[in-house]
């Protein structure tokens, strides 16, 4: 099977169009029950994954949806609320029945929403990598937890380790925010 790369820019009318149907959903998230969003967004997930003939880029795009949604909801993660807030409102978007180009169209139905899970993985992507770094710390330590001193170490432990990323995330948020100020950022 041979593989070839399209790629494609946005213009900034383009990019304006994405980042107002992004603030419009952020806005309703207000009005959205946290299980209907997270419901929702696991739902396209399942949606896409299941699709005849969908773009293996669409699969890998949606895939931060999972990712964002175990986020939110893993206990030993501990999101802060800020963050939790923040993250449900971004995946409101994928609530809204209207989207750009129907999901049913074989091939291109997802693409709108893969675009989307882009912006929203841009807006998050220090928070998933932090994410993604403890949870490859956390998968890795060896568990016991059927021994109550092993238990008591495997909580220290993550809880030492919660700190460290959070630290580490907060500092990545920073630097961005000082280059955004220096202009040397671009985002969206």
């Amino acid at each position: 099977m041979s593989k070839f790369k399209v790629s494609f820019t946005l213009d900034e009318s383009d990019a304006n169009y994405f980042r107002a149907l992004y603030r419009k959903a952020r806005r309703g998230a207000k009005d959205l029950d946290a299980d209907i969003i997270i419901r929702d967004a696991r739902g396209i997930v399942k949606q896409v994954r299941s699709a005849k003939k969908t773009p293996s880029f669409v699969i890998d795009a949606i895939e931060v949806l999972t990712d964002l949604v175990d986020l939110i909801q893993d206990e030993e993660y501990a999101a802060p609320k800020r963050v939790r807030d923040e993250v449900l409102a971004g995946l409101a978007y994928f609530s809204n029945p209207d989207d750009l180009i129907p999901d049913h169209i074989p091939g291109l139905g997802f693409l709108d929403d893969a675009i989307m899970v882009k912006f929203i993985e841009d807006e998050f992507k220090h928070e998933l990598w932090g994410y993604r770094k403890f949870r490859k710390m956390r998968d890795s330590i060896e568990q016991r937890p059927w021994a109550e001193p092993g238990s008591q170490r495997l909580m220290q432990r993550l809880e030492a380790d919660r700190k460290r990323v959070r630290g580490q995330i907060d500092a990545r948020e920073a630097k961005d925010s000082v280059q955004r100020k220096s202009g040397s950022h671009l985002g969206w």
